[in-house]
Protein backbone atom coordinates (compact mmCIF):
# COMPACT_ATOMS: atom_id res chain seq x y z
CA UNK A 1 0.00 0.00 0.00
CA UNK A 2 1.20 3.64 -0.37
CA UNK A 3 1.90 5.26 2.34
CA UNK A 4 0.06 8.79 3.15
CA UNK A 5 1.97 12.01 1.91
CA UNK A 6 3.91 13.61 4.67
CA UNK A 7 3.14 16.89 6.74
CA UNK A 8 -0.69 16.06 5.90
CA UNK A 9 -2.91 16.65 9.00
CA UNK A 10 -4.81 14.08 11.03
CA UNK A 11 -8.22 13.80 10.25
CA UNK A 12 -9.82 17.39 11.56
CA UNK A 13 -12.75 17.00 14.04
CA UNK A 14 -14.28 19.99 16.32
CA UNK A 15 -16.31 19.04 19.05
CA UNK A 16 -19.47 20.84 19.60
CA UNK A 17 -18.80 23.99 22.02
CA UNK A 18 -19.79 23.94 25.16
CA UNK A 19 -22.87 25.64 26.34
CA UNK A 20 -26.17 25.20 27.58
CA UNK A 21 -28.41 22.85 24.87
CA UNK A 22 -25.12 20.45 24.98
CA UNK A 23 -27.08 19.60 28.58
CA UNK A 24 -30.16 18.08 26.59
CA UNK A 25 -30.34 15.18 25.07
CA UNK A 26 -31.02 15.38 21.33
CA UNK A 27 -34.08 13.58 21.23
CA UNK A 28 -35.64 16.03 23.49
CA UNK A 29 -34.43 19.18 20.98
CA UNK A 30 -36.05 17.25 18.24
CA UNK A 31 -39.35 16.64 20.20
CA UNK A 32 -39.26 20.41 21.04
CA UNK A 33 -39.11 20.88 17.45
CA UNK A 34 -41.65 18.95 16.38
CA UNK A 35 -44.07 19.77 18.93
CA UNK A 36 -43.38 23.03 17.99
CA UNK A 37 -44.41 22.48 14.36
CA UNK A 38 -47.73 21.26 14.67
CA UNK A 39 -48.24 24.09 16.93
CA UNK A 40 -47.51 26.48 14.20
CA UNK A 41 -49.59 24.22 11.79
CA UNK A 42 -52.34 24.97 14.08
CA UNK A 43 -52.02 28.52 13.58
CA UNK A 44 -50.80 28.91 9.54
CA UNK A 45 -54.51 29.79 8.57
CA UNK A 46 -55.23 32.52 11.08
CA UNK A 47 -51.60 33.72 11.27
CA UNK A 48 -51.39 33.86 7.12
CA UNK A 49 -55.13 35.68 6.82
CA UNK A 50 -53.58 38.25 9.63
CA UNK A 51 -50.65 38.67 7.76
CA UNK A 52 -52.61 39.31 4.79
CA UNK A 53 -55.16 41.48 6.09
CA UNK A 54 -52.81 43.77 8.28
CA UNK A 55 -49.66 44.53 6.12
CA UNK A 56 -46.54 45.89 7.81
CA UNK A 57 -45.14 48.56 5.23
CA UNK A 58 -42.08 49.95 6.37
CA UNK A 59 -40.84 53.37 5.17
CA UNK A 60 -37.98 55.13 3.29
CA UNK A 61 -34.26 53.45 5.17
CA UNK A 62 -36.19 51.40 7.82
CA UNK A 63 -37.28 49.30 4.48
CA UNK A 64 -34.17 49.15 3.35
CA UNK A 65 -32.88 47.87 6.84
CA UNK A 66 -35.36 45.40 6.98
CA UNK A 67 -34.74 43.74 3.93
CA UNK A 68 -31.33 43.66 3.92
CA UNK A 69 -31.98 41.81 7.69
CA UNK A 70 -33.47 39.62 5.90
CA UNK A 71 -30.69 38.58 3.48
CA UNK A 72 -29.27 37.23 6.13
CA UNK A 73 -27.84 33.65 5.43
CA UNK A 74 -28.89 34.22 1.65
CA UNK A 75 -26.29 33.48 -1.00
CA UNK A 76 -24.19 36.34 -0.86
CA UNK A 77 -24.71 37.10 2.79
CA UNK A 78 -23.20 33.59 3.37
CA UNK A 79 -20.82 33.58 1.21
CA UNK A 80 -19.44 36.98 2.27
CA UNK A 81 -18.95 35.98 5.78
CA UNK A 82 -17.65 32.42 5.31
CA UNK A 83 -14.99 34.52 3.46
CA UNK A 84 -14.30 36.44 6.54
CA UNK A 85 -14.21 33.68 8.66
CA UNK A 86 -11.74 32.32 6.09
CA UNK A 87 -9.72 35.46 6.41
CA UNK A 88 -10.20 36.75 9.94
CA UNK A 89 -9.77 33.71 12.34
CA UNK A 90 -6.30 32.08 12.46
CA UNK A 91 -8.17 28.83 11.87
CA UNK A 92 -10.38 29.99 9.66
CA UNK A 93 -10.06 28.22 6.12
CA UNK A 94 -10.85 24.95 7.24
CA UNK A 95 -14.01 27.03 9.72
CA UNK A 96 -15.55 27.84 6.76
CA UNK A 97 -15.17 25.01 4.55
CA UNK A 98 -17.24 23.31 7.46
CA UNK A 99 -19.92 25.72 7.96
CA UNK A 100 -20.22 26.24 3.91
CA UNK A 101 -20.81 22.37 3.78
CA UNK A 102 -23.78 22.73 6.61
CA UNK A 103 -25.23 25.88 4.44
CA UNK A 104 -25.40 23.95 1.20
CA UNK A 105 -26.66 20.55 2.70
CA UNK A 106 -29.39 22.60 4.74
CA UNK A 107 -30.38 25.02 1.57
CA UNK A 108 -30.12 21.67 -0.96
CA UNK A 109 -32.33 19.52 0.86
CA UNK A 110 -34.91 22.38 1.84
CA UNK A 111 -35.24 23.03 -1.83
CA UNK A 112 -36.02 19.20 -2.47
CA UNK A 113 -38.66 18.59 -0.20
CA UNK A 114 -40.23 22.34 -1.14
CA UNK A 115 -40.62 20.97 -4.71
CA UNK A 116 -41.88 17.77 -3.27
CA UNK A 117 -44.83 19.29 -1.41
CA UNK A 118 -45.41 21.96 -3.73
CA UNK A 119 -47.19 23.98 -0.62
CA UNK A 120 -49.22 27.44 -2.07
CA UNK A 121 -47.62 30.46 -0.52
CA UNK A 122 -49.94 32.30 1.87
CA UNK A 123 -50.76 35.56 -0.82
CA UNK A 124 -52.52 32.94 -2.80
CA UNK A 125 -55.19 32.60 -0.44
CA UNK A 126 -56.65 35.72 -1.54
CA UNK A 127 -57.09 33.92 -4.73
CA UNK A 128 -58.92 30.56 -1.99
CA UNK A 129 -55.90 28.39 -2.91
CA UNK A 130 -54.68 26.77 0.08
CA UNK A 131 -52.65 23.21 0.60
CA UNK A 132 -50.37 21.04 -1.05
CA UNK A 133 -50.20 20.68 -4.38
CA UNK A 134 -47.19 17.84 -4.99
CA UNK A 135 -44.43 17.87 -7.48
CA UNK A 136 -46.12 18.63 -10.23
CA UNK A 137 -46.47 22.37 -9.52
CA UNK A 138 -43.40 22.53 -6.80
CA UNK A 139 -41.20 22.14 -8.85
CA UNK A 140 -42.02 24.21 -11.76
CA UNK A 141 -43.66 27.51 -9.66
CA UNK A 142 -42.16 29.58 -6.63
CA UNK A 143 -45.91 30.31 -5.82
CA UNK A 144 -45.82 26.53 -4.75
CA UNK A 145 -42.76 26.26 -2.94
CA UNK A 146 -43.71 27.27 0.65
CA UNK A 147 -42.83 24.45 2.57
CA UNK A 148 -40.04 24.82 4.18
CA UNK A 149 -39.03 27.89 3.82
CA UNK A 150 -35.86 28.26 1.77
CA UNK A 151 -34.75 31.35 4.15
CA UNK A 152 -34.99 30.89 7.33
CA UNK A 153 -33.21 27.89 6.96
CA UNK A 154 -30.43 29.46 5.00
CA UNK A 155 -30.38 31.84 7.56
CA UNK A 156 -30.65 28.96 10.81
CA UNK A 157 -27.95 27.23 8.56
CA UNK A 158 -25.23 29.91 8.90
CA UNK A 159 -26.47 31.43 12.37
CA UNK A 160 -25.62 26.94 13.25
CA UNK A 161 -22.66 26.76 12.06
CA UNK A 162 -21.51 30.61 13.38
CA UNK A 163 -22.32 29.20 16.81
CA UNK A 164 -21.00 25.77 16.55
CA UNK A 165 -17.62 27.59 15.84
CA UNK A 166 -17.91 31.07 17.79
CA UNK A 167 -20.45 30.10 20.39
CA UNK A 168 -20.03 33.95 22.27
CA UNK A 169 -21.81 35.59 19.51
CA UNK A 170 -24.73 32.19 19.51
CA UNK A 171 -27.52 34.93 20.78
CA UNK A 172 -26.32 37.31 17.70
CA UNK A 173 -26.88 34.29 15.15
CA UNK A 174 -29.73 33.24 15.83
CA UNK A 175 -31.56 36.42 16.57
CA UNK A 176 -30.60 37.65 12.76
CA UNK A 177 -31.83 34.19 11.88
CA UNK A 178 -35.65 34.64 13.64
CA UNK A 179 -35.85 37.98 12.27
CA UNK A 180 -35.66 36.63 8.88
CA UNK A 181 -38.70 33.80 9.63
CA UNK A 182 -40.63 36.51 11.56
CA UNK A 183 -39.96 38.27 8.48
CA UNK A 184 -41.14 36.17 5.85
CA UNK A 185 -44.31 35.51 7.50
CA UNK A 186 -45.23 39.12 7.69
CA UNK A 187 -44.45 39.56 3.72
CA UNK A 188 -47.18 37.14 2.71
CA UNK A 189 -44.52 34.61 2.05
CA UNK A 190 -44.42 31.69 4.50
CA UNK A 191 -46.95 30.11 6.88
CA UNK A 192 -45.56 29.86 10.55
CA UNK A 193 -45.17 26.00 10.03
CA UNK A 194 -42.93 26.91 6.82
CA UNK A 195 -40.42 28.90 9.12
CA UNK A 196 -40.16 26.43 11.90
CA UNK A 197 -39.12 23.28 9.71
CA UNK A 198 -37.40 25.69 7.61
CA UNK A 199 -35.65 26.12 11.01
CA UNK A 200 -35.29 22.34 12.08
CA UNK A 201 -34.15 21.55 8.99
CA UNK A 202 -31.06 23.41 8.62
CA UNK A 203 -30.20 23.06 12.52
CA UNK A 204 -30.85 19.25 12.30
CA UNK A 205 -28.13 18.99 8.97
CA UNK A 206 -25.66 21.61 9.99
CA UNK A 207 -25.12 20.13 13.28
CA UNK A 208 -25.16 16.24 12.21
CA UNK A 209 -22.37 17.92 9.47
CA UNK A 210 -20.07 18.86 12.57
CA UNK A 211 -21.16 15.95 14.79
CA UNK A 212 -20.10 13.28 12.06
CA UNK A 213 -16.89 14.95 11.32
CA UNK A 214 -18.25 15.21 7.79
CA UNK A 215 -15.84 18.21 7.10
CA UNK A 216 -12.78 16.45 7.97
CA UNK A 217 -13.29 13.64 6.02
CA UNK A 218 -14.42 16.29 2.85
CA UNK A 219 -11.19 17.83 3.49
CA UNK A 220 -9.67 14.63 3.36
CA UNK A 221 -10.67 13.98 0.10
CA UNK A 222 -7.97 17.18 -1.36
CA UNK A 223 -4.34 16.87 -2.90
CA UNK A 224 -2.00 16.63 0.07
CA UNK A 225 -0.65 20.33 -0.96
CA UNK A 226 -4.26 22.15 -0.53
CA UNK A 227 -4.41 20.09 3.15
CA UNK A 228 -1.28 21.94 4.20
CA UNK A 229 -2.58 25.14 2.75
CA UNK A 230 -5.78 25.02 4.89
CA UNK A 231 -4.37 23.84 7.75
CA UNK A 232 -1.45 26.78 7.59
CA UNK A 233 -3.05 29.15 10.70
CA UNK A 234 -3.35 33.12 8.97
CA UNK A 235 -1.02 35.52 10.31
CA UNK A 236 -2.05 37.36 12.92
Amino acid sequence: MKPPPSNVPELWYQPAPEHFDNYWPRWTKLAFGLVLFIVALYFDLPVGRWALDNPIVFKSDINLEMTMLMQWGQWTCSVLVIIAVALLDREGRKKAIAIALGCIGAVVVCYLLKGCFGRARPWLLTQGIYGLYGPAKGFHSAAYQSFPSAHTSGAFALSAGLAWFYPNGRALFYALALDVGVQRVLRHAHYPSDVVAGAVLALVIVRSVQWTGIPGRFIAKFPAGWQRWIFTANAS
